[in-house]
This record gives structure tokens, sequence and C-alpha cells, in this order.
């Protein structure tokens, strides 16, 4: 009986865990420096047609490339709703 809780509070846990994990969608990009590189932000501001939300991906701060190599723009694409 002790291992069916363990593994019942387990499967609980991980259906809770999902919706709790939810992306935050913003209403204006985030400001420079505001997102890592890589991180992906949804961003409902009007620009992508309707059924769609932007999609901004974090990329490097291009004023460091000279020190630290290779920088990445932001990157902004219109994906679908979920």
């Amino acid at each position: 009986m002790t291992r069916f809780s363990v593994f019942a509070f387990v499967v609980s846990s991980l259906l809770l865990l999902g919706p709790a994990t939810a992306q935050q969608i913003y209403s204006r990009e985030p400001a420079k420096g505001q997102i890592i590189a890589g991180q992906k932000v949804l961003v409902d501001d009007g620009r992508c047609p309707r059924g769609q939300i932007l999609e901004v991906t974090g990329g490097t701060n291009p004023g460091l490339r000279g020190r630290l190599g290779q920088s990445t723009e932001r990157q902004r694409r219109c994906v679908a709703r979920r």
C-alpha cells in the first residue's frame, strides 16, 4: 500500500505541474537584457495575424561580440496559439 501511495502522489504531482509551468504571455517585448540567450517568451502585441502570437528567442549582446566571441540577435516569429 505504501508503494502505491507514493506512486499515486508522484503521478498526481506531475499532472498538476503542467498547468503551473504554463508560459507567461507578455503584452510588450521584454527590454534588452531581460531574457537570456535561448530563452523563449510569448508576446501578444498585435504584430501577428489572428490566431498567432509572437515568439521571441533571446540572443546575446552584440556589444560584447569582440570580447566574448560570436553574438546572436533576438529572433522573432509568429507561431500558432496553443
